[in-house]
């Protein structure tokens, strides 16, 4: 729980922040709460101020200073101060001046996650994204060149010169144009059919690289969270580490908050769950009983007739790995110890679980 803390910590502060910039932007608004929203984004820049040079000194301490810099996390809290603090000593504290804490939103977990892992892609797919976009310029070029000789008669004023020519060419090639500028000659149209094209094809190329390079990307991280978070249950120590990596791109990760229903007793099951930290609450018959990390549940379903025997709650935010039913069978028939001891522990479950109903009649 302790840290999930810091992520409520700068959502909090940045929703403060943005919602009072907003405020201070509105002139109609009473002078209470346009002084009350000023005082605000003070307090707010000065917690990011706090905050950043509190890393700087740890970084400088820690010998990684430089790497700090240029992460993507540095760089982040460097925008959150500095251009701000120099817009307010150069221009004073004015709405205008504050429009730049606009940028504390790239504080936020998520937007840090997203520009980290798009840094990531572009590094990895330049190639590809320079070629593409060598493409681009070279159509681009040879279309305002075509289409300022087809035109340059008909409309000089629009294509009578080459950058007039040129910027007809990015509206149309990258299919935002605007109707200041439309071929009428039978070429031009014919120039314009083909770049609309050529621009479709160009940007097709770069989606689908980023896409591609996202879906790696977010892959291999997850693949990466998955082995550790296995490498980690003792249930799978007495695996081979070639078991592991297969049972890691297997493993679905879903993290879960406090008293969440996980599964419920009746239901049609199709997956077990492996507890890789937290814990959760199984309501059996004879009283709960609570497991904890490296325990798993919902395997009675797929070894049995496939409905759930129990219901299970979270008692705190866990973090599950999830194996589907399909994956499972294939899983435990390549690697037959681990279905052993599967099927040991519900069997133990299972009469653990009887012993207590007999018990709780006879008392």
């Amino acid at each position: 729980m302790m840290r999930r803390i810091p992520t409520y910590f700068h959502l909090t502060i940045v929703t403060v922040g943005i919602v009072s910039m907003i405020a201070l932007t509105m002139q109609d608004a009473p002078p209470l709460i346009r002084q009350t929203s000023e005082r605000a984004l003070f307090a707010c820049l000065a917690i990011f101020i706090a905050e950043w040079l509190g890393k700087l000194v740890y970084a400088a301490r820690s010998g990684t200073l430089l790497a700090y810099a240029r992460s993507v996390g540095g760089l982040a809290d460097a925008l959150a101060v500095v251009p701000l603090a120099a817009a307010l000593l150069l221009a004073g504290s004015s709405p205008t001046a504050w429009l730049i804490a606009s940028l504390w939103i790239l504080k936020l977990p998520p937007a840090s996650s997203g520009l980290s892992l798009l840094n990531r892609v572009i590094a990895l797919e330049a190639r590809s994204l320079a070629s593409v976009a060598t493409l681009f310029f070279v159509i681009l070029f040879f279309a305002a060149v075509m289409v300022h000789l087809a035109e340059r008669e008909q409309q000089p004023a629009a294509f009578g010169s080459l950058p007039g020519a040129l910027y007809w060419a990015v509206t149309t090639l990258t299919t935002t144009g605007y109707g200041d500028a439309v071929p009428q000659t039978g070429l031009g149209r014919l120039i314009a059919g083909l770049v609309m094209i050529g621009g479709l094809a160009v940007f097709g190329l770069w989606t689908g690289i980023l896409a591609t390079g996202f879906a790696a990307e977010s892959r291999r991280r997850e693949f990466i969270q998955n082995w550790q978070l296995v490498s980690n249950v003792p249930f799978f120590k007495s695996l081979a580490p070639s078991a592991i990596i297969e049972l890691a791109r297997l493993l679905r990760r879903w993290d879960m908050p406090e008293k969440t229903v996980v599964i419920r007793e009746g239901r049609v099951g199709d997956c077990m769950y492996f507890i890789a930290a937290g814990a959760v609450e199984v309501q059996v018959k004879h009283g709960p009983v609570k497991l904890g990390p490296g325990a798993f549940f919902g395997e009675m379903a797929l070894l049995g007739s496939g409905v759930r025997t129990a219901t299970v709650i979270t008692t705190e935010p866990s973090t599950l790995l999830i194996l589907e039913v399909a994956d499972f069978r294939a899983f435990t028939a390549a690697n037959p110890d681990l279905a052993h001891l599967i099927e040991s522990e519900a069997g133990k479950r299972g009469g653990k679980h009887a012993h207590a109903a007999e018990k709780a009649k006879g008392g």
